[in-house]
C-alpha cells in the first residue's frame, strides 16, 4: 500500500541514522525525543486542563445567572402577592370615608365629645392610588384615652397612616390633659373615572 511504502524508507533512515550515532550521541537523541514528547504530552495536558477549567467556569457562571433569574421570579411573584394583598385591604374600606371611621373609634373610646372635628387638608393621587390627608382635633383627654384611641384607629382595618402627631398638655380641674392635633392619611383605589376601584363580584353604588 502507499502508506506503507512511503513510511517504510523512512524507518529505514531512520534506523541507519541512530546505528551510525556514537553512543553519547544515541543517548542524547532519546533524550531529546523524550523532551519532545514529555513536551507534547504536557502541552496537551494543559490545553485540556485549560479547556475543562474554562468550560467549567462557563458552566458555574451559567448556573449563578440561573439562580438569579430563578430568583427573581421569586422575588417578582412575592412582589405580585403583595400587591394584591395590598389592594385587597385598600378595597375593604370603600364605601366609608376617614371622617366617619373616626367618629367611630373616638365613639368606641369614649372621647366621642372631645373630638373637634376632622377636616380635609389635601388629596394626592398618583395612578390608582388616591391619598386624602385629614386635620384631625381633639381637646382635653387623658393619656390613657389617646392611647386607646390611636389604637382603635391602627388596628380598625381601614388604610390610614398617622403622619404627625402633636400634643400640649393642659390642666383642668387640677388634672392634666391633652389637646391633640394630628394630620392622618387615608387611602383608596380609584378607577380612571375617579371612582372608588371595586373587588370583583362588587358594584359602585
Amino acid at each position: 500500500m502507499a502508506g506503507i511504502t512511503v513510511v517504510e524508507p523512512m524507518r529505514e533512515r531512520f534506523a541507519e541514522l541512530v546505528a551510525t550515532m556514537s553512543p553519547r550521541d544515541r543517548t542524547l537523541f532519546v533524550g531529546l525525543v523524550v523532551f519532545v514528547l514529555m513536551a507534547l504530552f504536557g502541552g496537551a495536558w494543559w490545553i485540556g486542563r485549560s479547556v475543562l477549567a474554562d468550560v467549567g467556569s462557563r458552566v458555574e457562571q451559567r448556573e449563578e445567572t440561573l439562580a438569579l433569574l430563578n430568583g427573581l421570579a421569586d422575588d417578582q411573584s412575592t412582589a405580585a402577592s403583595l400587591v394584591g394583598e395590598i389592594e385587597a385591604e385598600l378595597r375593604k374600606s370603600n364605601g366609608q370615608d376617614l371622617p366617619s371611621f373616626i367618629e367611630k373609634a373616638a365613639e368606641n373610646t369614649g372621647i366621642a365629645s372631645n373630638l373637634q372635628g376632622v377636616r380635609e387638608k389635601q388629596v394626592i393621587t398618583e395612578g390608582s392610588l388616591e391619598e386624602k390627608t385629614y386635620t384631625v382635633e381633639i381637646t382635653k383627654i387623658l393619656l390613657p384615652q389617646l392611647v386607646d384611641f390611636l389604637h382603635a384607629i391602627e388596628t380598625g382595618d381601614y388604610p390610614l397612616r398617622v403622619r404627625t402627631m402633636k400634643a400640649k398638655s393642659v390642666t383642668t380641674a387640677g388634672t392634666k390633659m391633652l389637646t391633640v392635633s394630628m394630620e392622618i392619611s387615608a387611602f383608596r383605589l380609584i378607577d380612571d373615572e375617579g371612582a372608588p376601584a371595586t373587588a370583583k363580584g362588587e358594584e359602585t353604588p
